[in-house]
């Protein structure tokens, strides 16, 4: 890997990591700050929930001791029980009459209670199951139901039936009354009920409840029912029982909560007062009146109660907005069909859903806190908790909402994040690119100029320009090449010298071998070589051994010839030695001439010819010499 490639990647990867845990850290701290804000907004909305709940449930325990102390209501329920007990002699039905009465009575639970009963049911309902087993409480039925005139749900609109009678004239004077309480303060429906007997002697709503015994009735084993025998059994006047949320049959299989307290008339006991519980006023505090935003709980956040079956007692805010998404949704996660038809059909969660969550079992535990866990759709939710303080029942509230929605700012954070993490990147790696070009093209160029001194090219320039390393670098490398261009050219010195070595053999006379391919600038050095030495020297004679050249062109022979006939120009006799038939074919061809220049084999025959040569030369002058003297 080249350095660049080493630099990129180091830089680029210390940029990456830097950036990245500098983003991660940043958007871990921001998810945090996230979390704790959200919780800290979820637990301000639990609590003021809570505080509401508690204070409304303590407020309709207020209300019913009071109402049940009232002169009103003491005297309501001693004439309603008074005139239940006459009410067959006072309407003076025949046998007719009666057989009409309670035919059409028949007809209204078949053709109107029955069938918006069953669809809230898993099997069939039977009539023998709800039908009233005395004969007042049909006649009340019929008089205040079934010859109603108004639709069902209003039922409570009629103060008097056309059957007058001293229990119709007793309605006549207090329902008005109940029934301005009762939408006053948003109660569902408000029960008289008799002592001794259990008939509810009078009801606002008028529901098949109405005139039915709670003691041996077809509603005798329903929460109303234990809440009438708790009430009829206390001792203390201000005594006060809440029933939890249970299946009602009497409002079509709906979710109903009682609270009664004792009528007393002085120190006697006349009565029971029950008030079926307001479930709208529960779901307004609850949902604040369906404006959740407006509380600070967003597009998903809700506060709901669950009770300790960990079933909610308060409408979903899903089952409200958006119905089919919400049915679709808790069936994907198992809900039971059952649950979910009734849900449908009765257009309410309460007491239908469960909420068996990491939450609602800490606070059924008796916690408090918060948390992060999927609620009951299975969608994760940030989740603030607590048990409520509310007599007889043991419930608790959720203030929840969707961790998608909590942590929204943190996800478009971390994209902003990630896009000017990736922006970031690209600069640094860019930037890295361009400090690795700029550091590695100097070496590069160091790099390259090393290559060319490899090669042979010693005098190449070297960059030794800036201050940093790579200059030291550089200058040093340029302090190596000039003491390599001095060691080269004493070395070329030197095998110059050893290259063209002229021996002496005698005092007069030279030899020069020359070994290797001759070029013009060895034979160039080889004729000066010998041109000084024949001249310091004063040699009369050279031997050239061509012995070790194993060729000649053109060039080199003539320049060879040239250097023989520089040492003739000094009086020197050249002798030409060990040729090779291949150099005297090359001369041959070349057409050169050796004109007084002599060729021997060897170089030992040449010094033989040389030796003869000057002994000779040295006898005639000697003789020449002595002639002389005779003269």
């Amino acid at each position: 890997m080249t350095i660049r490639a080493k630099i990129l990647i180091i830089l680029s990867t210390v940029a990456i990591v830097s950036a990245g845990i500098s983003s991660l850290l940043g958007y871990r701290t921001a998810r945090k700050a996230l979390e704790r804000q959200s919780f800290d907004k979820l637990t301000a909305v639990r609590e003021m929930k809570a505080s509401q709940v508690e204070d409304y449930f303590q407020q309709i325990v207020d209300q019913i001791v009071t109402f049940s102390r009232d002169r009103m209501t003491v005297d309501a329920m001693r004439a309603f029980s008074a005139e239940f007990s006459n009410l067959e002699s006072q309407v003076g039905w025949d046998e007719q009459a009666t057989e009409e009465a309670e035919l059409e009575l028949r007809l209204y639970y078949q053709e109107e209670f029955l069938p918006r009963l069953e669809q809230n049911l898993e099997s069939p309902a039977t009539l023998s199951s709800f039908w009233p087993n005395d004969r007042e409480s049909r006649i009340l039925q019929y008089q205040f139901i079934a010859a109603n005139p108004f639709d069902t749900g209003s039922k409570s609109s009629l103060e008097e039936p056309a059957e007058k009678s001293a229990y119709s004239r007793a309605h006549k004077l207090y329902h008005p009354i109940f029934r301005d309480y009762l939408e006053r303060f948003g109660f569902y429906d408000i029960f008289l009920v008799d002592l001794e007997t259990g008939h509810i002697v009078y009801s606002v709503f008028k529901e098949v409840d109405f005139g039915t015994s709670l003691l041996s009735g077809p509603y005798r084993e329903t929460n109303l029912a234990r809440a009438f025998q708790a009430a009829r059994q206390a001792a203390a006047q201000d005594f006060v029982l809440l029933v939890d949320f249970e299946p009602y049959h009497p409002s079509y299989g709906g979710q109903a909560s009682f609270i009664a307290s004792p009528i007393y008339d002085g120190p006697e006991k006349v009565g029971v007062l029950v008030f079926q519980m307001p479930v709208d006023r529960i779901n307004d505090i609850m949902t604040s009146k369906h404006e959740w935003s407006r509380v600070g709980l967003g597009e998903s956040g809700e506060t709901y109660i669950v009770g300790s079956d960990y079933k909610i007692r308060n409408q979903s805010r899903f089952l409200i907005e958006d119905k089919e998404n919400y049915l679709k949704l808790i069936a994907s996660i198992g809900t039971p069909d059952s649950i979910i038809k009734a849900i449908a059909n009765l257009d309410s969660s309460i007491g239908l859903q469960e909420v068996q969550t990491e939450g609602t079992r800490a606070a059924l535990g008796g916690e408090t806190g918060t948390k992060i866990f999927p609620d009951y759709r299975g969608v994760p939710v940030l989740s603030s908790f607590m048990p409520l303080d509310i007599r007889d029942v043991d419930w608790v509230i959720m203030s929840e909402i969707d961790e998608a929605e909590a942590f929204e700012p943190a996800r478009t954070l971390r994209n902003r994040v990630l896009i000017w993490l990736a922006v970031l990147i690209g600069a640094s790696v860019v930037a890295a690119m361009v400090f690795s070009k700029g550091l590695t093209r100097r070496l590069e160029a160091l790099s390259e100029t090393a290559a060319q001194l490899a090669d042979g090219f010693l005098y190449v320039e070297v960059d030794t320009s800036g201050r940093d390393e790579i200059a030291d670098l550089s200058k040093s490398f340029e302090t190596m090449r000039q003491s390599l261009v001095e060691l080269v050219e004493k070395q070329e010195a030197e095998i110059d010298a050893l290259s063209t070595p002229l021996i002496p053999l005698l005092d007069d006379v030279v030899a020069m071998p020359l070994v290797g391919e001759l070029d013009s600038k060895r034979i160039e050095k080889a004729r000066q070589t010998l041109v000084e030495g024949l001249h310091a020297r004063g040699a009369k004679a050279a031997l050239l051994d061509l012995t070790g050249v194993p060729s000649l062109d053109t060039g080199s022979a003539e320049a060879l010839l040239g250097a023989a006939k520089a040492a003739q120009l000094l009086g020197a006799k050249v002798v030409i030695t060990g040729m090779r038939s291949e150099v005297a074919a090359s001369v041959a061809d070349l057409g050169l001439h050796l004109d007084g220049v002599a060729t021997e084999r060897s170089l030992q025959s040449g010094i033989s010819f040389i030796m003869n040569e000057i002994g000779a030369a040295k006898m005639k002058n000697h003789l020449q010499a002595g002639e002389e003297e005779d003269e």
